[in-house]
């Protein structure tokens, strides 16, 4: 079931997954930085590039169709009230167009990276800071990124049960109050299971874990990246 879902690493032979997750961390960033201040043609030209790499990454957009339309939901949002902010069409596709591009990358580096590999990756860095524990640091990332698609994993779980049982309510608050209710009981449930598994792990946080290489890939990606940010600002 949890392969089925939204924000769910997938282990596949591509150039995102074997790209260092700093490398796609930092892409992930300058790409949403850079968003913020390119023209409309710009950012069609990244939002286009960003598409073409889920096609790359395989995305099963027809599993995500669940999850999607709360997204779609946003995107309509944010068109219709900044068009009603400026009176611009412009402004308002250029709105829209940049949370397409928020969402891309975040498909993009969730679907690509474990939460253990950026642990790894980021807690060597960090541990050089001054008065930070670099490893505690990136292994609450780790448990938050591994934590957050259980959210998506319960809530079908309760409204697949729910339809299986054909549970019916007339009443929209009550309804709504059990829906909440039987997912946060079920997150429990997983979460404990999660904290025995790291307990019969002996999981310790501040371990050091061996740091992940970077290779060409990490060189290419960051080509790739530099040469449409460039293109995308000039346009």
């Amino acid at each position: 079931m949890a392969e089925a879902l939204i924000f769910h690493y997938r282990q596949q032979n591509t150039i995102l997954c074997k790209a260092n997750p700093l490398t796609k961390v930092a892409t992930t960033i300058a790409i949403c930085l850079v968003i913020l201040s390119i023209s409309l043609n710009g950012l069609l030209l990244v939002s286009a590039s960003l598409l073409i790499a889920t096609h790359v990454q395989k995305l099963p957009w027809g599993r995500y169709k669940r999850e999607l339309k709360y997204f779609a939901f946003l995107l309509l949002l944010i068109l219709i009230t900044e068009y009603l902010a400026t009176q611009s069409y412009v402004a308002a596709t250029a709105a829209f167009t940049r949370f397409v591009c928020i969402i891309l990358c975040g498909l993009l580096i969730a679907d690509s990276t474990a939460p253990d590999d950026l642990a790894r990756s980021l807690g060597g860095i960090l541990e050089r800071i001054p008065f930070i524990h670099g490893w505690e640091v990136a292994s609450s990332i780790e448990l938050t990124l591994s934590i957050l698609p259980m959210i998506f994993d319960a809530t079908l779980e309760v409204v697949t049960a729910r339809k299986a049982r054909l549970q019916r309510n007339r009443n929209p608050l009550g309804s709504l109050t059990s829906l909440v209710s039987g997912i946060f009981n079920l997150l429990l449930d997983k979460a404990e299971d999660l904290s025995l598994a790291l307990e019969a792990r002996q999981f310790d946080p501040a371990r050091p874990r061996p740091r992940l290489p970077y290779t060409y890939v990490d060189v290419l990606l960051f080509t790739l990246v530099l040469v449409l940010l460039v293109v995308a600002s000039v346009l």
